[in-house]
């Protein structure tokens, strides 16, 4: 992961959200359990503490927003609604897919977002946002 955000941080096309406190983080969490929503995987925490969300060309990396006005974690899981929720969280998205972690699984998949279906898995989130941000 160190890799990912080293290389990042020297780029000037990708917008990057300001870190996140702690507390944000842990009502964030509280917010997906009271939603029975899947809890932020590790690896994706310690991206939070450095970057709170990435944009770049179309493809978001969900952030914890109280105002909304960037791609929120807790609002992006709720509205998309998806039926494995309890095992499964959205990361982020583009315009056809989404980025989530499967628990159950422990892998990083790269989902459509019509039907679902998985189209990609990595083990590594690295790897993942990598496939999603086309880097």
């Amino acid at each position: 992961m160190q890799n990912f955000i080293a290389k990042i941080s020297t780029r000037n096309d990708i917008e990057k959200q300001a870190a996140l406190n702690p507390a944000q983080i842990i009502n964030c969490q509280k917010q997906l359990r009271q939603n029975n929503i899947a809890p932020i995987p590790e690896a994706y925490l310690e991206l939070l503490h450095i970057y709170n969300g990435l944009y770049l060309n179309g493809t978001w990396l969900a952030g914890i927003h109280d105002d909304r006005t960037n791609l929120d974690l807790c609002l992006l899981n709720i509205q998309a609604k998806h039926p494995l929720s309890r095992d499964i969280i959205i990361l982020g998205c583009d315009d056809f897919d989404y980025l989530a972690f499967n628990h159950k699984w422990q892998a990083y998949q790269i989902i459509d977002k019509d039907d679902l279906e998985v189209l990609e898995e990595y083990q590594q989130l690295e790897q993942a946002l990598n496939h999603l941000l086309k880097l």
